[in-house]
């Protein structure tokens, strides 16, 4: 299985493409990716592959760093990326990877059937071809306060 994140909070979308790029995480959003170790502590991660857009390499360093895994940063996961091609780069992908990525990549993969919350994130099957979301994980702004624990919704 795949775990596929939104990127935490960045504040509103940009005008300009090259200053949306670097569109930094805003409070809420440090504080979730300071969060996401705990949240996802259950999950197998081995490997970290990010769009390069600062929003979403600013909500995976904290957990690449308490894995101890390598931030490997994909432009096929940018927003702007047509759906053929961020769904070849997945399929070369193994189980065990989190994919940190934006919403319209989730719209595009999905359909629009697997709606997705700024630092939210969907457990994801592979069947044949098709990637299919089985299973949301709040994002960590609406989880407990208490460490370690997770709340799964449907």
């Amino acid at each position: 299985m795949l775990l596929f994140l939104r990127h935490a909070s960045a504040g509103e979308k940009l005008e300009s493409a090259a200053l949306d790029h670097a569109r930094p995480l805003d409070r809420q959003g440090r504080a979730d990716a300071g969060r996401l170790p705990a949240i996802l502590a259950g999950f197998v991660i081995e490997r970290i592959v990010s769009s390069p857009h600062r929003r979403c390499v600013e909500t995976v360093e904290p957990l690449a760093a308490a894995r101890g895994v390598a931030l490997e940063l994909e432009r096929g996961l940018g927003p702007e990326v047509p759906a053929r091609e961020a769904r070849a780069l997945l399929a070369g992908l193994p189980d065990g990877t989190l994919v940190c990525t934006h919403r319209e990549v989730f719209e595009h993969l999905f359909h629009g059937e697997a709606a997705c919350e700024k630092g939210g994130a969907w457990l994801v099957e592979r069947r044949r071809s098709q990637l299919v979301p089985v299973e949301y994980v709040a994002p960590p702004a609406k989880q407990p306060a208490r460490r370690g624990r997770l709340v799964r919704t449907r």
